[in-house]
């Protein structure tokens, strides 16, 4: 029996003797990014409606006897669909564009990641890519010396599997700890497709659970 139970409670037990197995793991949540408001957000600290937003059971922990250790971290901008946009000249910021939003996203925003009251982790956005998602063509036309209309999509970091920010030295979660990842700009950003942004952060690793 698992230590801390009483050992009358054995011969009822549900577990295979209590033994755990590891199995690999992503634990992911989404958050909404308004323009000209949002300056943080949190993840991981609330139980999703749908699958697609987030597979947390539990608001900001893990239920018992669960465990996760944090190998990598992704973190994916989900853009609603991708737009056919003019554009900009030669020399000229290509505003107006979801690739306009990722690089304002990234190259402000820094990622915390904290266990009970303690900070583990602080990160610069444009550190950690998404490692999946559309890919987009972004010249349709082909010619860049006149202004002219591409498909537009943007993504934090490479469309490849392994893209992913490891983590120097892995993050144990046990059971029922609280965690949660913050994500902070120093000021609100004024986004130049979507008013607002989906975002999601994804935590990789080893999940920890009964053998039954």
């Amino acid at each position: 029996m698992a230590r801390g139970y009483p050992i009358e409670y054995e011969k009822y037990n549900t577990q295979y003797a209590g033994e755990k197995e590891i199995i690999g793991a992503m634990l992911w949540d989404t958050q909404t990014y308004t323009s000209d408001v949002t300056t943080s957000l949190s993840f991981f600290n609330a139980v999703r409606a749908t699958l697609d937003l987030g597979n947390m059971r539990q608001a900001g922990a893990l239920p018992a006897p669960e465990a996760f250790l944090i190998r990598a971290i992704r973190f994916y901008v989900k853009q609603n669909q991708p737009l056919a946009v003019l554009r900009a000249a030669p020399g000229n910021i290509q505003t107006g564009s979801a690739i306009d939003n990722v690089a304002q996203l990234i190259n402000t925003g820094v990622l915390s990641i904290v266990i009970a009251a303690k900070n583990y982790g602080i990160y610069p956005l444009w550190k950690i890519p998404a490692g999946g998602g559309v890919k987009a063509l972004l010249d349709a036309d082909g010619d860049v010396s006149t202004v002219g209309v591409f498909a537009d999509y943007g993504q934090a970091g490479g469309f490849h599997a392994r893209n992913a920010f490891t983590l120097a030295r892995p993050l144990f979660l046990a059971p029922q700890i609280n965690f949660r990842v913050d994500v902070t700009w120093p000021a609100p950003l004024t986004l130049t497709t979507d008013i607002t942004v989906k975002l999601t952060v994804a935590l990789e690793g080893d999940l920890i659970r009964p053998v039954q």
